[in-house]
């Protein structure tokens, strides 16, 4: 079919068309003066993601599965059963009627009834490129939608305050059982630890060291300068050495001192005397003989007092050999202390690296139920008020303009069908073309013309047919 017989058929259709426009029209009308107006009354939130971390790779799903979380709570029967409860909804004789004409009645409460039909007229969602979420309400009465819309922005609040505070509480008791059994460990490990402590009188060593460290170490220095001692007293006996000064503490040595003291003085004397009164007095004389009396007691004296020196070196070595044995005894003892006192530490670090393992666990555990507390509250957002929903002047449907143009456009397509439809059902032939599209293998001869109608164009081979006939 090509556009010329289009535009004909159009042109003689055109009243089909034409009265489909007018009928879509009135159609339009007669929504605008029937169809109650519709209010949408927005409620505004600003939503803060929490714990979701913008600089990871899964920050965006995050945030969608947060926002889809916000989104379930909106529309849940949870909020909406809090919306009827809030605002006493079902109290009104109209509620109540439409309830009891309902087939939830005698199925369910009222108030679920109730709650479904808001949940199903509450539209939330969240703008783009931003957190913030719209409660949008549909309602017929302006004053009702502002007041549904702010009630339920509100339970959305509570909602979300009251599961964070559940989720928390349902944490808390999936690990109070575990961290009491942790604290009852460690209790008992440190109890074991003092009972051992008080049985065995052990405790941990300070930086200065322990006891039986310190007794080894000073029977240790006593019998180290013991055996100094002996090696001297033994290398003094066998080298003969008789020197009385090396032991002034001697009573021999301190008899031969004073005879010493006693010759000195004497000789001084003798000399004031003889410078005095000349080498011939009695009393230089009798000093002088004084004198060789005590230098005949001196070599006297010094013998005796070195095979005393001699003898006492013998006892002192017998002394400081005595003394090397019981050092040496007292060592060993010492030492077996120490052995016994650090079995003790051992067992006694054992059980403190028990107590402390037991307290790292029991803080890991608190910290795990602090850190899953602090999870269950990022769980859902937190949300804050922004624009609480005004009732709204003018009705979301129907709109005039966006009515008359919708109506218009489909009355105009659905006329321009129609026009085509009434021309392809009726069968009268108007058209050569017609003819070729129903008979499509017989050709056409020629066309006759009506009085004061021009003669359509034929095509070459049926010209040539016609004109073959006239002949």
């Amino acid at each position: 079919m090509s556009i010329g017989q289009i535009l004909v058929i159009l042109w003689r259709r055109g009243w089909i068309a034409a009265l489909t426009l007018l009928s879509a029209l009135c159609v339009a009308v007669g929504v605008l003066l029937l169809v109650p107006g519709r209010y949408d009354a927005v409620a505004t939130a600003s939503m803060d993601p929490g714990g979701v971390d913008p600089l990871k790779s899964d920050a965006d799903v995050n945030l969608a599965y947060v926002q889809g979380n916000m989104l379930q709570l909106v529309t849940s029967q949870r909020v909406a059963l809090d919306v009827v409860r809030r605002l006493n909804l079902t109290a009104s004789p109209a509620a109540q009627a439409l309830y009891r004409k309902s087939d939830s009645f005698g199925r369910e409460s009222i108030d679920d009834w109730y709650a479904e039909g808001l949940a199903k007229s509450v539209a939330p969602s969240f703008g783009f490129g931003n957190n913030v979420l719209s409660i949008k309400y549909r309602s017929g009465d302006p004053n009702q939608a502002a007041l549904i819309a702010n009630a339920f922005l509100a339970s959305t609040l509570d909602a979300t305050i009251a599961m964070k505070a559940a989720s928390a509480e349902q944490t808390a008791s999936w690990f109070a059982p575990q961290l009491d059994d942790l604290r009852k460990d460690f209790q008992k490990a440190r109890a074991a630890l003092e009972d051992y402590q008080a049985k065995s009188n052990v405790v941990e060593p300070t930086s200065g060291g322990d006891t039986a460290t310190s007794a080894l170490m000073a029977v240790t220095g006593q019998l180290s300068a013991a055996k100094s001692n002996l090696a001297f007293l033994q290398s003094r006996l066998a080298s003969g050495s008789t020197d009385l000064a090396l032991d002034p503490s001697d009573p021999d040595v301190k008899e031969l001192d004073l005879l010493k003291e006693r010759l000195s003085s004497l000789e001084a004397a003798v000399t004031t005397s003889k410078n005095a009164l000349g080498p011939n007095n009695p009393k230089v004389v009798e000093g002088q003989a004084n004198i060789e009396a005590i230098r005949k007691q001196i070599p006297d004296a010094t013998q005796k007092a070195a095979e005393k020196m001699r003898a006492h070196l013998q006892e002192q070595i017998a002394q400081t050999q005595g003394l090397v044995a019981t050092l040496e005894a007292a060592q060993t003892e010492a030492q077996k202390s120490l052995i016994g006192a650090q079995a003790q530490r051992n067992q006694l670090g054992e059980l403190e690296r028990d107590v402390g393992f037991r307290l790292e666990q029991l803080n890991a555990r608190e910290r795990m139920a602090a850190q899953a507390k602090l999870r269950s509250k990022l769980t859902f957002a937190d949300i804050t008020v922004l624009d609480k929903a005004a009732p709204p002047m003018i009705p979301a449907f129907p709109k005039p303009m966006q009515v008359i143009l919708v109506a218009s456009g489909a009355g105009l397509s659905l006329g321009l069908i129609l026009a085509l439809l009434t021309e392809m059902l009726d069968r009268r032939v108007r058209f050569p073309a017609d003819l070729e599209f129903a008979m499509p293998d017989a050709p056409m001869l020629g066309v006759i013309s009506g009085p004061g109608r021009s003669t359509l164009r034929l095509r070459s081979p049926q010209r040539r047919l016609l004109t073959a006939g006239d002949r």
